[in-house]
């Protein structure tokens, strides 16, 4: 015996009532579905042909930051399919600590603009590129300002008892508190931070003369608004 039960404005009404989740909850899973496979299928410039600047800040943006970086890209690295920055908040150590480390570790960054804490940090364990040679030779021009803050003893191993053996102090880091042109062009309260190169960017070619027009661009005097 077969019954056949029509389907009536009522009945379609009642349906989609009591069942409406889950056709949300389909649409919601079809669109990360979507964008999981955009993410991972979507062409991304190789390492040789991108430079991204990461930069702790709780001012500056990445709408404030991109428009200084793509002038330095068209001028100085032509060639670069990709440049753009990332703004990582300046909040709970603990978390800050984790997301650096996770960037730092995948390799993900070419330039950063670290607090003191975590510039120090890194630099011991060698994320950062020694930068003495460079700045000697005028590669990088850090003329007037002071690089006393930006040496950091570097750690090259631990014995048996777990106590590290240190090398040479070496120049890790520029320090920015006198470059108060990122200020008004980037809207980036720069004081405390430290820029420094990724040591395993790839990219060295392209991204020491590119840090090093960045820098030139954050120099600028200090105005009457600006406390300390």
């Amino acid at each position: 015996m077969r019954i056949n039960t029509p389907i009536d404005k009522e009945r379609l009404k009642n349906h989609i009532t009591y069942s409406m989740w889950k056709y949300a909850l389909m649409a919601i899973l079809c669109i990360m579905g979507w964008s999981l496979l955009y993410t991972t299928t979507a062409y991304r410039s190789p390492q040789d042909k991108r430079i991204d600047v990461y930069v702790m800040t709780n001012t500056a943006t990445q709408e404030t930051m991109d428009p200084l970086l793509e002038k330095i890209w068209h001028e100085v690295t032509p060639e670069m399919e990709t440049v753009g920055s990332v703004a990582l908040l300046i909040g709970d150590d603990y978390i800050s600590y984790t997301q650096l480390t996770t960037y730092i570790a995948a390799g993900d960054g070419d330039i950063y603009f670290v607090t003191e804490q975590f510039f120090k940090n890194f630099a011991a364990q060698g994320a950062f590129l020694p930068l003495d040679e460079l700045v000697a030779d005028g590669t990088i021009d850090a003329s007037g300002v002071d690089l006393t803050k930006g040496y950091v003893t570097e750690v090259l191993d631990y014995d048996i008892n777990d106590v590290p053996i240190y090398g040479e102090k070496r120049l890790f880091g520029i320090p920015l508190d006198s470059f108060y042109g990122y200020m008004n062009g980037m809207k980036l309260d720069n004081r405390g931070l430290y820029a420094t190169i990724l040591s395993f960017n790839q990219n060295d070619e392209n991204v020491i003369p590119f840090f090093n027009a960045l820098l030139q661009e954050g120099r600028g005097e200090k105005e009457d608004w600006i406390i300390n």
